[in-house]
């Protein structure tokens, strides 16, 4: 027979009643509830608008009978502080711990020791301490207006070579990026998901997420479909009306499928449906590959070749 669980508690501790004016206390709340399923409803934050105290720092952290919090506070007027009980709230339940006091007490303005005769110390004056020095201590302060209006300068000077450019050219020389073949970045995504391994290791919602991400990029580099933007059932739409990919769309929709019942029903697929989803993913992109350019003919019909 299982034995019920303890009823929660909520106990609170203070290391020192009594304190000086700007002195820390620090206030120890410890929650004890194993089954952790209450919140501490009325935790303090950090703040420097307090009536009685400032709480300077809060800090919590999960033990095995609970909770542990950790609260610092600065009591910055003389006199007795208290501080109310916190409250954990537990399913229908408000527990509350005991009420804290602090006493705090002035610190004396005429703090300085008394000599014979009951003459005040005076302390000798401190040498003087040089300050710590970084290397921008040594440069001017009119060198940094002089760097920003140099600054300036060349801004203002390439924005009119650029100009001029323009002018002259009607556009802007900029050096265009090597278009990716979408068949060969399809096959460089699809071996590194196969590396990955991730099906095995139990990450199926990942596993189809990255495949389903890598066919519909393909999709689009590839047929100008803007398969990243569309629903599933838009994808098989367009498939349909593609002579190029028509044939494939039941393994497209295989794919899909699956992949939405992982993604959207938690569904945990078998490992055969993982290989035959990869699987299918490579057919298609190598069905649906370009095809190299034919060889052009001469005038006499036959095939030219480059010497």
């Amino acid at each position: 027979m299982a034995m019920a669980a303890a009823p929660a508690k909520v106990t609170a501790t203070i290391d020192s009643t009594v304190v000086e004016m700007g002195s820390i206390a620090n206030i120890t709340i410890n929650v004890a509830d194993a089954t952790k399923s209450g919140t501490l409803i009325n935790l303090p934050e950090p703040s420097t608008d307090g009536d009685s105290f400032d709480v300077v720092d809060v800090k919590g952290d999960t033990t095995e009978a609970g909770y542990i919090y950790k609260v610092k506070i600065q009591a910055f007027y003389p006199g007795m502080a208290t501080i109310p009980p916190f409250l954990y709230a537990i399913g229908n339940d408000t527990l509350r711990s005991n009420v804290l006091a602090l006493k705090v007490l002035p610190v004396s303005l005429d703090s300085m020791p008394l000599g014979p005769d009951s003459v005040p110390t005076i302390n000798p004056m401190e040498l003087v301490v040089n300050p710590e020095r970084r290397w921008y201590d040594i440069i001017p302060d009119q060198m940094w207006w002089v760097a920003i209006a140099l600054a300036l300068a060349v801004a203002v000077v390439c924005g009119i070579y650029v100009y001029r450019m323009y002018r002259k050219t009607g556009s802007i020389l900029l050096r265009k990026p090597k278009p990716v073949d979408p068949y060969e970045e399809a096959m460089k995504q699809l071996n590194a998901l196969r590396e990955r391994r991730l099906a095995e290791a139990g990450r199926e919602r990942e596993y189809y997420t990255t495949l389903v991400d890598i066919l519909r990029t393909y999709l689009q580099g590839r047929f100008c479909i803007n398969a990243m933007e569309m629903s599933s059932t838009q994808i098989l739409d367009s498939l349909r009306n593609n002579p190029e990919t028509r044939d494939n769309r039941e393994r497209i929709s295989q794919i899909l499928e699956i992949a939405d019942f992982v993604k959207f029903a938690k569904v945990r697929p078998l490992p055969d449906d993982n290989v035959k989803a990869f699987n299918n993913t490579i057919f298609f992109v190598e069905s649906t590959k370009p095809l190299p350019p034919e060889p052009a003919e001469d005038a006499k019909g036959k095939t030219s070749k480059k010497k």
